[in-house]
């Protein structure tokens, strides 16, 4: 299962925070802390689904240590190609991922995989720099409102895993 809470009531406080910073560079940090707090969330949620269907399928614990050291350790990133798609690859397999793919709403999944795009196209400019000057970037209500799309594929995933 997929949890939203801690992640949204972050969000939500960092909304807050910035609504009442007072200098602009207070709002820019406020603006990347949830950039990048969901970008963590997202990890760590592609994490759990891979383990969770690991757990519910696989018995042996030589194979969900396998599944935990040489697949989700050893990932590090949220890209839909590169990350997650790879790791559920390598868990399922071509065939069983085609399968899931297909049972994945289109609107969903190509929401899911351009906001991941997008996400990581701003995590990776702000994770790689610092503060001197103050760029424009999301302010945490349009990061918050990414989450939406980010979540139902996310699930989308999660179901079709668990459907199987």
């Amino acid at each position: 299962m997929i949890s939203k809470t801690y992640i949204l009531a972050n969000l939500r406080r960092l909304d807050a925070a910035y609504g009442q910073a007072t200098h602009q560079k207070h709002a820019f940090y406020f603006s990347k802390l949830a950039i990048l707090e969901l970008c963590g969330w997202i990890e760590m949620s592609m994490d759990d689904i891979v383990m969770c269907h690991c757990r519910r399928n696989v018995r042996e614990q030589k194979y969900r240590d396998y599944v935990k050291k040489q697949i989700v350790d050893r990932t590090y990133g949220f890209d839909y190609e590169r990350h997650f798609k790879s790791m559920l690859i390598r868990l399922v397999g071509v065939i069983a991922f085609e399968k899931i793919e297909r049972n994945i709403s289109v609107p969903i999944q190509t929401r899911f995989i351009a906001e991941l795009g997008n996400l990581k196209s701003l995590r990776d400019g702000l994770a790689h720099t610092y503060a001197k000057h103050v760029p424009m970037i999301d302010a945490p209500s349009t990061t918050t409102g990414r989450f939406t799309s980010l979540y139902a594929g996310l699930k989308a995933y999660d179901d079709a895993l668990r459907s199987r």
